[in-house]
């Protein structure tokens, strides 16, 4: 199968082009920055922005003799740094327009499934959310990522797409620890029911079920999950 990635060059996104190369698939990446994703054999790297439909356009036709049949995109705000008080440097609505441009072209393309990562606390996850960390989403300018995926969400239903969205809760960034092959993830539904403050779940695992998600065709709109 050959998929087209948005997000590619980040710590989820470079997961997911692991995991695909390792099950065989083959994949064009648009990326914003070159040498940011390194070349493999069945990875096709184009460089341009998500908020470009002609850069959209012209990574469908990167590798000729491939047409994708899904999208994962795993984009997400960028800050000054890690720290989440740190300064928002992406524009506002970055995800929401990467998101809705995606999917004009594929649609045009006549591609229709599409998978993106997006985080618990989202849509009609929110009610679930543990009180403390509201209070942190809240009090952080971790906010200003919650409220594009919030737009994400919206933008994403007044598509033609079938879409999923993945609403990872308290995720774990593993890139100095061994992947743990074990590690599944359960889902708790659109609205993360049981979604508790110690819930969290590894990149890795994560960008295992986008992969799953995308290549078995697992057609739920969007749910909550944790480590299993």
């Amino acid at each position: 199968m050959h998929l087209l990635l948005l997000g590619a060059s980040g710590r989820t996104g470079q997961h997911v082009v692991s995991e695909l190369l390792s099950q065989g698939h083959t994949a064009v990446a648009l990326v914003r920055t070159s040498g940011s994703l390194a070349p493999r054999p069945g990875l096709t790297i184009v460089i341009g922005s998500p908020l470009s439909k002609s850069d959209i356009r012209s990574t469908l036709l990167a590798a000729p003799s491939l047409s994708p049949s899904a999208a994962i995109i795993t984009l997400n705000t960028v800050r000054k740094s890690d720290s989440p008080f740190a300064a928002q440097l992406s524009p506002p609505r970055f995800m929401a327009d990467s998101c809705a441009n995606v999917c004009e072209v594929l649609e045009h393309a006549g591609v229709f499934r599409v998978v993106v990562m997006s985080t618990a606390g989202v849509g009609d996850s929110w009610g679930n959310l543990p009180w403390l960390s509201k209070a942190f989403l809240g009090w952080t300018n971790v906010k200003y990522a919650l409220e594009d995926h919030g737009l994400v969400d919206k933008e994403i239903r007044l598509t033609k797409m079938d879409w999923t969205l993945v609403r990872a809760v308290r995720l774990q960034f593993d890139d100095q620890k061994p992947t743990d092959t074990k590690t599944y993830v359960r889902t708790l539904g659109s609205k993360g029911d049981g979604m508790s403050l110690t819930d969290s779940v590894s990149v890795t695992s994560v960008a295992r079920f986008l992969v799953k998600v995308a290549v078995e065709g697992l057609f739920v709109q969007s749910a909550v999950v944790v480590a299993n």
